[in-house]
This record gives C-alpha cells, structure tokens and sequence, in this order.
C-alpha cells in the first residue's frame, strides 16, 4: 500500500514536470513562429520552390528506400524458402527440379592439409 502511494506521488511529479516542459516548447514555437513569419514572407519566393524540392527529393529517397527493403525482404523470403530441405533429403526444394539419384546429403567436409 505504501509503495503504491509512493509510486504515485512520483508518477504525478513526472506528469506535472512533463507538461510544464510541453507549455514552455509550446509557447517557445509560437514566439519562433511570430518572429520568423515575416522571414518567410520576405523570403518566399526563394522558400516555397526550395522547400517543394526538398520534399520531393525526400519524399524520393524515402520511397526508393522502402522499395529497396521490400525486394530484399521478399527476394531473402523466396531465397529461404528455395533452401528449405526436401523431406530429410539432401535436395533443395526446388519445384521442378528433377530428383538426382545419389545425391549425397551433405558436402563432404575439407580438411586442409597441415604442411609440415
């Protein structure tokens, strides 16, 4: 009971301290805010053209990038699911594929050789 009530002590301290630095970055964007908005309108005609470049190019790269993940992701899914072990056999299931008589099941291990 004693610790429940320390917890919440400690828990509305953290709120309370929480939304006082929300406020005071509030109120610090809306000072930011009126003092550059004349900036900006000075500067429009330089901004805007910039800032549609810029999103674009970000909007770019941000797409080839998830398209990029997502090819490997599936070309990594298909390249697992090409490996997966026939049956206890040592043929990959591969459809298709015809079955090799004799195959062995595993590679033979290499030993090199310990020159001496």
């Amino acid at each position: 009971m004693f610790f429940e009530i320390i917890q919440a002590v400690f828990t509305g301290v953290t709120a309370l301290a929480l939304l006082a630095l929300a406020g005071i970055t509030l109120g610090g964007s809306a000072v930011g805010l009126a003092v550059s908005t004349p900036l900006f309108i000075l500067f429009s005609p330089i901004l805007v053209p910039a800032s549609i470049a810029t999103a674009l190019l970000a909007t770019g790269f941000t797409t080839t990038g998830g398209f990029g993940v997502t090819a490997l992701g599936i070309v990594w899914k298909l390249f697992k699911r090409l490996r997966k072990k026939g049956k206890g056999k040592g043929q990959p299931k591969i459809p298709g594929l015809p079955k090799i008589p004799g195959l062995p099941t595993k590679a033979p291990e290499s030993k090199p050789d310990s020159g001496g």
